[in-house]
């Protein structure tokens, strides 16, 4: 008995870490759905012996052999597997015949809530794949010169794709802006001409649709007027919409590849900026082409954001190059940066810079192409609802792609799919690679009943109930009012003197986990406020209790559910809140070797962290190593030093004795380069604080390369008269300052009591001329009775 015992436990602890706690609730479930919604449930159809539960963990079950005593094997309901492929066409490069580059493009796939499956494919690059490519063009009047060239340069261009493909299209479609204050004048004299020799002003142009009249191509850009705008960004968003969306009229085909080369020397207006000229509705990304003209709605909507052409672009498998034009030094390099840092939000997109004259877009479509159709990543348009990872020997990110694809050899995938919730009806994913039109379309269904469930399988008003309920796959579903095993209680007249039914455990003190009543052997759980919720055989589960991250539950709706009390994190995100992302794009840096963490830390909720033994790494991407043998800045100090500048501690003698591992070359100017990582750049201090700056690296046969800068930079002498003159004369400055503050002070006070006084001696009551308190030295008496 305790063998079988331990056995039962460890095979409860494996499936617990494979599925999730939610199997060790297999006994608590009521009905067949609810008990094959958890992952490694099973459910017995036969009535069973009482006390027996109905759901049970199916390991448990094959394990311990118990199925005969529990439940006859007929009557087990265990949802299996199924999959099947429902369109195979093999690979074909296109050589001869259709290309056929993902295989098998359509599957049917059956699972329970929580079950994975492994989704095997392949994916090979074709050769002659038919390309159509749409160039369009910023004609705003600094980019005269780059039309030109560019209608000079059209046939070399049809030239160098053909060795590419032989189905090859080309288009050309041209913007400026809005025809509003304060993107273009509406000036009276300049609406006609806005510019000397200008059209006037239009918000997108399609001078040619795709075609393979591949000389209209430089004959339209030839003749296509230039024009011009007041501000300095452009409405090229407006007419990127366009392009895309106007399928028909621009004529992409669903079974190329679609490449549109947008060229401009400026940045764009996004949205939110229409509303300056009164736009106000949101871009609704339909077309609005009339008479091959942007117009009537430009003025109408605004203009789309980024992520709203990221998202169109890639529902109709548009890869995007900028081309950026060269003008002033400043300005073009700002531009640059500008598409730079909106590359990483428009997937699938390239920056390039054009020379002057663009004479080299040839060249750059062509490279750019090349780094397009060489690289894949794999996507898919899943809900989050279901949760799909991919697997390939040929990644080496972890962000689904996959480099150095060659024609004719075909690359493995596999996609990990598991639904997380049930849903109705059937799922279409669509996993494809990134730009191509071709797909895997996989019809998931997820499984959330028995058949026994269905309406025809089951009885109502059973008998087995008391004829107050349905028996439905063995059990019985009470009416509303009804409780017990067999209906036979009412919620009126229920009195239950035995409440053992309603406790998980013997022992326990509480009936329904302390948050229900017992009636006729059932829990019968509290009523919560709002949309809080308390649930289960014996009211342990509820909805409210989960981990909050900031106050809300489970990181919020967009990361997880709480079930059970436990978070149930949605496709992105894990923890026990829901509050980490099992993204790893944030811990690869932009400019370091691609690896995540620099290839020395794991990247946990987002963030690396930082491998510390042996050499301890540190850095945002773990780049740094301040211990590691490649830094070695302080112990190449000296010799730097004594090699170059002949002072340091060490002295000649001791210079050739030591530093025998390299020899310093001299430069004028150190400058670090970002793009070589093998590289390393220092800057040390001697003892009088001059800074030596130079560079390090390992050649191919693991010798020690140095260059320095030939001169220290040290910071400017002091003057210690100056300092001293400075000192004296801030000290009399600030003597003079205060002597003039309580000058100023004493005569406003002066002033004050003088007023004062003024005032007192102008509001005497008694004469000035005479003082009231005299006496003088003598009286005079007069006699009343005297009578002269």
């Amino acid at each position: 008995m305790k063998c079988t015992t331990c056995v039962l436990g460890i095979c409860l602890l494996i499936i617990s870490v494979v599925y999730g706690q939610n199997v060790l609730n297999c006994e608590d479930q009521e009905n067949c759905g609810k008990c094959i919604q958890q992952p490694g449930c099973v459910w017995c159809s036969a009535p069973n012996i009482p006390g027996t539960p109905q759901c049970r963990l199916e390991i448990e079950i094959k394990s311990l052999k118990i199925n005969s005593n529990w439940c006859p094997e007929n009557e087990i309901i265990s949802p299996q597997i199924e999959y099947n492929i429902t369109q195979n066409i093999d690979l074909n490069d296109g050589k001869t015949g259709s290309a056929v580059q993902i295989k098998p493009q359509r599957v049917k796939l059956r699972l329970r809530r929580g079950e994975e499956y492994k989704l095997s494919f392949q994916y090979s690059k074709a050769a002659n794949y038919p390309i159509d490519l749409y160039y369009l063009m910023d004609l705003s009047k600094s980019m005269a010169d780059h039309k030109d060239k560019l209608a000079q340069l059209g046939n070399e261009l049809v030239s160098v794709m053909k060795n590419i493909t032989t189905d090859f299209r080309l288009g050309f479609g041209s913007f400026v802006d809005k025809i509003a204050l304060p993107f273009t004048s509406t000036h009276p004299s300049k609406i006609n001409e806005p510019c000397t020799g200008c059209v006037p002003a239009y918000s997108y142009k399609n001078h040619l649709s795709l075609t393979r009249d591949h000389q209209k191509f430089s004959t339209q850009v030839g003749n296509a007027k230039v024009s011009g705008n007041l501000d300095f960004p452009e409405g090229g968003f407006d007419a990127l919409m366009q392009a895309i969306v106007c399928k028909n009229e621009i004529g992409w085909r669903e079974d190329a590849r679609h490449m549109l080369i947008f060229s401009t020397d400026a940045d764009s207006h996004v949205a939110g900026d229409g509303r300056l000229a009164g736009a106000i509705e949101p871009n609704d990304a339909m077309c609005h082409l009339e008479n091959n003209s942007y117009t009537t709605k430009a003025l109408q909507y605004d203009y789309p954001s980024v992520s709203h052409l990221n998202y169109v672009a890639k529902q109709n498998n548009i890869n995007i190059m900028f081309a950026i034009a060269g003008t002033n030094q400043g300005s073009s390099d700002r531009v640059v940066k500008w598409y730079n840092d909106l590359k990483p939000n428009i997937e699938n997109s390239v920056v390039g810079v054009l020379e002057r004259d663009s004479s080299n877009v040839v060249q750059l479509v062509l490279e750019n192409y090349n780094k397009i159709v060489d690289s894949i990543r794999i996507t898919d348009n899943s809900s989050s609802t279901i949760d799909i990872k991919y697997e390939s020997p040929c990644f080496t990110l972890d962000d689904n792609i996959c480099n150095n694809i060659t024609v004719g050899k075909s690359v493995n995938f596999t996609a990990v799919i598991k639904p997380l919730e049930c849903s109705s009806g059937k799922q279409l994913i669509q996993i494809k690679p990134e730009g191509v039109s071709e797909s895997l379309i996989v019809e998931l269904e997820v499984e959330c009943s028995c058949s026994c469930e269905k309406q025809g399988e089951y009885v109502t008003s059973s008998p087995d109930c008391s004829y107050n309920g349905t028996k439905i796959c063995g059990v019985c579903e009470c009416d509303k009012g009804f409780f017990g095993k067999n209906c036979e209680c009412n919620q009126e007249t229920a009195s239950s003197t035995d409440d053992s039914s309603c406790k998980r455990k013997p022992t326990d003190s509480e009936v329904c986990s302390g948050l229900g009543t017992c009636k006729c052997g059932k829990c019968i759980c509290q009523d919560r406020p709002g949309q809080e919720f308390i649930y289960g055989k014996y009211c342990e589960c509820n909805n409210y209790s989960c981990k909050r991250i900031k106050g809300l539950l489970c990181s919020g709706e967009d990361r997880g559910k709480c079930e059970c009390g436990q978070c149930s994190c949605l496709p992105g995100w894990t923890g026990d809140a829901c509050d980490c992302s099992n993204r790893n794009d944030t811990c690869i840096s932009q400019t370091g070797n691609g690896l995540i963490c620099s290839g020395h830390g794991n990247c946990v909720c987002g963030e690396c962290q930082c491998n510390q033994d042996g050499y301890k790494y540190s850095g945002n991407h773990c780049e740094e190593c301040a211990s590691c043998p490649g830094q070695r800045c302080e112990e190449l100090h000296p010799c730097v030093e004594c090699q170059v500048f002949k002072t340091g501690k060490y002295n000649e003698s001791h210079c050739e004795m030591v530093c025998i591992d390299f020899n310093t070359t001299t430069v004028t100017k150190i400058e670090e380069d970002t793009e070589n990582h093998d590289i390393k750049t220092c800057r040390v201090f001697d003892d009088e604080g001059c800074a030596i700056l130079f560079q390090y690296q390992y050649g191919a046969n693991k010798e020690l390369i140095v260059v320095a800068q030939d001169h220290k930079e040290c910071p400017e002498p002091v003057d210690i008269l100056v300092v001293i003159l400075s000192v004296i004369a801030s000290i009399v400055l600030g003597g003079l300052i205060l002597l003039i503050i309580w000058k100023v002070l004493t005569s406003i006070h002066d002033k004050i009591e003088y007023e004062k006084f003024e005032k007192e001696r102008k509001e005497a009551k008694f004469d000035v001329g005479q003082n009231p308190l005299y006496k003088g030295a003598s009286t005079t008496f007069q006699n009343p009775t005297y009578r002269k």
